[in-house]
């Protein structure tokens, strides 16, 4: 009989909203690397080579994230329907007014618009599609909300799976998942046929697969889910927090120097999800260091909405991304450093505008006649959690029902 379980409170979780402006910063520096805007080719080649791949890095951060938190915060009491209205209302409408904003700066651009290409974004569905232009759509970047609504949709059913685990086997289920993980390249590679992309390690159809398909990025998912089970059951971690962000740095040589799709999420699953559970640790502990100070949770709550604009700024900003645009070095530093700026502050906008007045608005039921009040949302946690999941507005950021 499995052992059964009871979720630990919520408590501030300050050192993971950082640490997600960590991950969005690094994903703004890989697009900054493919961009090649300094004269010097040589500098466009190493920016490109040892930066290049960090994008990866900061979206695997994200889904573990989510898998972690949203279990962490669970409560018995919740229901399917309200989890979905809550988990919409946070990243709905920052998709929707990123992606019309998308579209109309395609349009002031003269860039050729097709339904084809553009609608299925809207709709959070471009990333099952193998084609690169209705991967992109208006917003690139929001191909991850794609993997973010499976990772709703199937929370529910793995929750009760995830708690009915015996705490003994809670790293053996870990060990499990991570050969899941490894099977997703190793399918892609045998079964599908290999279409070369220029300058890339892997074709086509292996990065499409492995990287964008939505059900591919499961493993991650769940390897938060059970971790957070490990962490909030006082299991112990292999090693300390100061080991798990070591550890990082050979998991991301490997997808440098990995062939194939190997490199593509694999190597950084592991560190990545030490990295989770040991700031978790930490900020159920109290101890919440520099990423929980007071700046890096005000960057933190930005996360979403800068993760979410950065591109838009990119193609339309100060870097002219996609122009071949190049400027001498302290000029082409000055045009990235502006695109960075320009892109926190309409991140704190957008966010101050739109996701929090919807959330607080939407993410629950409205009063009803006669009760003094909102209507009582089941599994409605305290406090704010880290964006782009869950609703921030009042003191330090909680663990509620998103990462």
């Amino acid at each position: 009989m499995a052992v059964p379980h009871t979720p630990q409170r919520p408590v501030a979780l300050p050192r993971l909203t950082g640490l997600r402006f960590v991950a969005a910063l690094l994903v703004f520096l890989s697009h900054m690397s493919a961009a090649g805007v300094f004269t010097d080719g040589r500098i466009n080649q190493r920016l490109d080579t040892w930066l290049g791949t960090l994008g990866g890095a900061g979206v695997s951060f994200f889904f573990i994230l989510s898998g972690f938190v949203l279990t962490w915060s669970a409560r018995d009491d919740d229901r399917p329907a309200l989890f979905w209205r809550r988990r919409l209302a946070k990243i709905y409408p920052t998709h929707l007014v990123t992606w019309v904003g998308g579209l109309l700066l395609a349009l002031w651009a003269g860039q050729a618009v097709t339904a084809g290409e553009f609608f299925p974004g809207l709709f959070l569905v471009n990333a099952w599609v193998p084609q690169y232009p209705v991967l992109r759509g208006t917003n690139g970047v929001a191909w991850s909300l794609c993997v973010e609504l499976v990772f709703y949709l199937a929370f529910p059913a793995l929750l009760p799976w995830v708690r009915r685990i015996r705490p003994g086997n809670l790293w053996k289920w870990a060990g499990a998942v991570a050969l899941g993980a490894l099977a997703v390249p190793v399918l892609a590679e045998t079964l599908l046929p290999h279409q070369p992309l220029p300058g890339l390690k892997y074709g086509w159809w292996q990065f499409w697969s492995v990287y964008f398909l939505p059900v591919s990025r499961l493993p991650e998912f769940v390897t938060g889910m059970l971790l957070a089970r490990i962490v909030s059951d006082g299991r112990r971690l292999p090693v300390n927090r100061a080991v798990a962000a070591l550890t990082v740095v050979p998991g991301y040589l490997l997808t440098v120097w990995l062939t194939g799709s190997y490199g593509l999420v694999l190597p950084l699953l592991a560190p990545l999800a030490l990295v989770v559970a040991g700031a978790a640790r930490a900020d159920a502990s109290g101890r919440t260091g520099v990423l929980g100070g007071r700046v890096m949770v005000w960057l933190g709550e930005t996360s979403f909405a800068f993760y979410m604009l950065h591109m838009l700024v990119a193609y339309h900003g100060p870097v002219a991304f996609g122009s071949g645009q190049q400027w001498d070095t302290p000029w082409a530093v000055a045009r990235i450093a502006a695109w960075f700026a320009l892109t926190v502050v309409l991140a704190r906008i957008l966010y101050r505008t739109v996701e929090l007045p919807v959330v607080r608005r939407w993410a629950r039921p409205r009063a009803r006649a006669g009760t003094g009040g909102a209507a009582p949302v089941p599994g409605r946690e305290t406090g704010r959690a880290p964006a782009p999941e869950v609703p921030p507005g009042r003191g330090p950021v909680r663990a509620r029902d998103g990462a």
